[in-house]
């Protein structure tokens, strides 16, 4: 005897819901806190790894993206993430230094100082790379999936250019990290700390001078709108790392941790191979908007290179062995070919 069709179609329901819980019961969200826009480079490279990663899991993992509302400045994002917060986050190398100090060899002034020894140095199989992981992963309980160029190092202020260091002695000076405001201290400065969202308030009320940013700083809070002149230091790579907290790492699949390991080492390709456009396209909108810029002369560098020096010292004792072992490693990384030289010219526009 056939059931009635009243008594089919709750089967059939029934059934459709039960499917539905179960597969919403093997999806796991995982959010990723950005603190930039969704719409800057950055951004859109979160973005497309989030479209990747639920693609290549079939829906089991969902990146939930948060950053409009603003709920983690920079300086937030790693602890928020070591604390199980949340699951994933971005925030700038800068923000690693005072728990890791291997991290810091990266913001030493001039020593990785142009784009291929950067890029070799912070591949993912590098030495250097894999130490400094290591020592992520143990001081803050935070594993790394990829690490990406965001910039170009600069001072920004109105009208008057800092190529040269005496520029800046016993001015305001804001930063937004440490490394920053050790450089500008041990040449003269008088460095106050600026997060990079309060730049143009910093600079439009006079409470500093000059900022120590990045290019993309400029194009992120728009501060062609209180300043006018871009000098180009570029003293230290500026590096976005992303990071997932370790017992969420634990708690998924080795299918699962394998595809984010695989997207994450094609999210920090990605964004190598795009480098050069982005950071032009940052500057030329500079231009654009009626900022100069100002690039360091032979002797410029050599006055920042000299008031800085103490600062290496200073690092290798923070660092202690690691650091002897990383800067060995430095070491054996200059003899290769992508790195044994840098540029005779590195322009940030086309001529």
């Amino acid at each position: 005897m056939r059931p009635a069709p009243s008594v089919l179609w709750l089967f059939i329901a029934v059934l459709c819901l039960v499917g539905a819980s179960a597969v919403h019961a093997q999806t796991t969200p995982l959010r990723l806190v950005v603190p930039i826009s969704l719409d800057s480079p950055t951004g859109q490279n979160m973005r497309e790894f989030a479209r990747q990663v639920e693609a290549r899991t079939s829906g089991g993992l969902r990146i939930e993206l948060q950053a409009s509302h603003r709920r983690y400045q920079e300086r937030e994002v790693l602890a928020a993430v070591g604390a199980g917060q949340i699951e994933i986050g971005a925030t700038p190398l800068t923000q690693f230094a005072e728990h890791v100090p291997l991290c810091a060899a990266f913001l030493q002034p001039f020593m990785f100082n142009f784009d291929a020894l950067i890029e070799a140095a912070t591949k993912h199989e590098s030495e250097i790379r894999t130490m400094i992981d290591a020592e992520i992963l143990r001081r803050t309980n935070t594993r790394v999936l990829w690490w990406e160029p965001y910039g170009s190092s600069i001072l920004v202020t109105r009208r008057v250019p800092v190529n040269d260091p005496m520029a800046i002695v016993v001015r305001p000076v804001g930063a937004a990290d440490e490394q920053a405001k050790e450089l500008l201290s041990m040449c003269g400065g008088l460095p106050r700390s600026v997060l990079p969202s309060d730049a143009s308030a910093a600079l439009e009320n006079g409470t500093v001078e000059a900022i120590a940013t990045d290019i993309m700083t400029v194009r992120e809070h728009e501060l062609w709108r209180v300043a006018d002149t871009i000098t180009n230091l570029r003293h230290a790579p500026s590096l976005f790392m992303v990071v997932i907290n370790e017992q969420t790492w634990q708690k998924l699949t080795p299918d699962e941790q394998v595809i984010l390991t695989e997207l994450g080492q094609d999210a920090q390709n990605y964004m190598w191979a795009r480098f050069v456009t982005i950071r032009t396209e940052a500057y030329a909108l500079a231009v654009e908007k009626g900022m100069r810029i100002v690039e360091l002369r032979p002797q410029d560098i050599f006055a920042w290179r000299a008031c800085s020096a103490p600062l290496l010292e200073t690092y290798m004792n923070r660092a202690g062995m690691a650091g002897t072992k990383l800067f060995a490693a430095y070491g054996r990384l200059r003899t290769l070919p992508c790195c044994r030289d840098a540029p005779a010219e590195m322009p940030i526009m086309p001529r």
